[in-house]
Parts: structure tokens; sequence; C-alpha cells
């Protein structure tokens, strides 16, 4: 079944949540979607709106195509206004 949501990939906007987020919180939520390697670039790093939960997460794939969603991230101010695209996806 398809889902869709808004996707964010604006590297800058991203990089500026995560200063805002704070290296403590985005090392736990790594270890807590259990992360098998930490990122060594930005790539892969986008946010994304689920209306059907009205919130939005921080997210990371990695180039095989494996997901996953680092945290919430509703509630931060540096989540950006610009830049959406609306997909559909299976999950």
């Amino acid at each position: 079944m398809s889902k869709l949501v808004f996707q964010n990939h604006n590297e800058k906007a991203i990089i500026d949540l995560m200063k805002e987020i704070g290296k403590e919180r985005l090392r736990a939520a790594m270890e807590d979607c259990e992360m098998p390697n930490r990122p060594l670039t930005m790539e892969g790093f986008y946010i994304e709106f689920r209306p059907d939960k009205l919130d939005f997460f921080l997210m990371f794939m990695y180039p095989s195509g494996v997901v996953f969603e680092w945290m919430s991230v509703l509630g931060y101010w540096r989540i950006p206004d610009k830049g959406w695209v609306k997909k559909r996806i299976d999950r």
C-alpha cells in the first residue's frame, strides 16, 4: 500500500535543523533507530512530512535504499517552508 508524503532534500536547511537539534540528541537518535553505520556525508538525509500522522521526521537513506527514521522534528524552528516535493512511497 502506498502513502502520500512530502519530502525536502535541501541540504542547507537540513544542516540548520541539525544544528538546532544538537550533536548529543542526534547521536542518541541514531542509537535509538539502530543504524549499523554512522553516515559519513550529508547525502541521503531528508525531512519527510506525513499527512496521516501530521508529523515531520528526519530521515536517512543509504545508497542501497535502506531507509532509517531518525527522529520526529515537529516543534523545531528550523523546519524549512520551501522546497517540498510530494511523493507516493511504498512502505
